[in-house]
């Protein structure tokens, strides 16, 4: 086992850096895409052939968030106002708040990924607090972690409650900025399904259906491939959790608690990289441009505490099937009535004596 961390501005140094033309030629066809997805959806006549459309929607939607997700990060352009501006934009169709997702994701989640009580995404109760929950809460849970339920999860506990008009109860600040830019999502989708509505009605076709084709459902899909793709980095058996901080940084949870994770049918290729998850909690500031050829660099470096796998439908069932609840003092995944299921990995001088 590797026994250094990974030197991340080292990382970020010997990865290509990018200029402006190359991101702004990328956002655009992005854009391009979404749009031209959406024209193809709102006119083409087969109702299948719509559906296929909503598909193809959600997946503009996913591209176009992850450069969103770059420009949070200040990592997709060197111009933090370009990064502003860019980043805001693209998040529109997600309807995601630029500062609320700043808020969230890069100081929550990559300041304390996997840490109880500081990572807000998918943190895994204790067999204790599940017990304590009433019967409806119990069953969301079971939803959630049923292998069918990270849209559910992502569009409740993430989205509606700490994304858009989040409460200063959810996310611990009241910031101007946050009310701001949930408007800004807000204005925006009103406009878009403004637009829809028009289309219809020229048309001569429904509103509820396009409604629901151009809009709801890629918005749904949205939230489904979101919530997969968090679970799949930071649920595994053999990836830890934690309770105690000392614990956390001994264990390097930055690059031992998430996972590179190969989809079926080359689809990380598709998402800009950000399957390359260890390279990118190494260092937030690799750009999509860089992640790949960083998390070759970890991997040659021979840093073995990294988890790659490539998933199918045997390994997701696996993980769901055991990561149900954790016991954070003995570092184990349990199912739902307590039965340790697997022993997460973590450094052996990460334990507290």
């Amino acid at each position: 086992m590797s026994t250094s961390a990974p030197n991340r501005k080292a990382l970020l140094a010997s990865v290509a850096m990018h200029g402006t033309v190359q991101p702004l030629l990328l956002a655009f066809a992005d854009l391009l895409a979404f749009g031209l997805a959406s024209a193809f959806t709102l006119l083409i006549t087969s109702v299948l052939l719509k559906v296929l459309g909503s598909f193809l929607i959600a997946g503009t939607i996913v591209r176009l968030f992850l450069i969103g997700h770059d420009a949070c990060h200040g990592s997709y352009f060197a111009n933090k106002t370009l990064n502003h501006l860019v980043g805001r934009l693209v998040f529109l169709p997600s309807m995601t708040a630029f500062s609320l997702w700043d808020v969230g994701h890069n100081v929550a989640h990559h300041g304390f990924n996997n840490l109880k009580g500081r990572d807000q995404v998918w943190t895994p109760l204790s067999k204790a607090e599940f017990d304590e929950m009433g019967p409806i809460r119990q069953s969301m849970e079971r939803l959630y972690r049923s292998g069918f339920g990270c849209g559910a999860y992502y569009f409740l506990e993430l989205w509606w409650k700490k994304l858009y008009f989040a409460s200063r109860k959810q996310i611990g600040s009241g910031r101007i900025q946050y009310k701001i830019d949930s408007v800004i999502v807000t204005v925006g989708m009103i406009a878009w399904c403004t637009g829809v509505v028009l289309v219809a009605q020229h048309t001569h076709q429904s509103i509820g259906l396009l409604l629901t084709l151009a809009v709801l459902l890629p918005f749904l899909l949205w939230n489904c491939i979101m919530g997969f793709v968090v679970f799949v980095h930071h649920t595994h058996p053999t990836i830890a959790w934690f309770q105690n901080r000392h614990d956390w940084q001994a264990a390097r949870a930055y690059l031992t608690s998430t996972a590179n994770v190969r989809l079926p049918f080359g689809l990380d290729w598709l998402m800009h990289g950000i399957m390359e998850h260890n390279a990118h909690h190494v260092n937030p500031r690799i750009a999509m441009f860089g992640l790949r050829g960083a998390q070759r660099l970890l991997k040659d470096s021979h840093f073995t505490e990294v988890l790659s796998y490539r998933l199918n439908w045997a390994l997701y069932k696996e993980c769901v099937e055991r990561c149900k609840l954790y016991d954070y003092a003995n570092h184990c995944w349990l199912n739902w009535r307590g039965d340790v299921t697997a022993r997460a990995t973590i450094p052996l001088q990460a334990v507290s004596v």
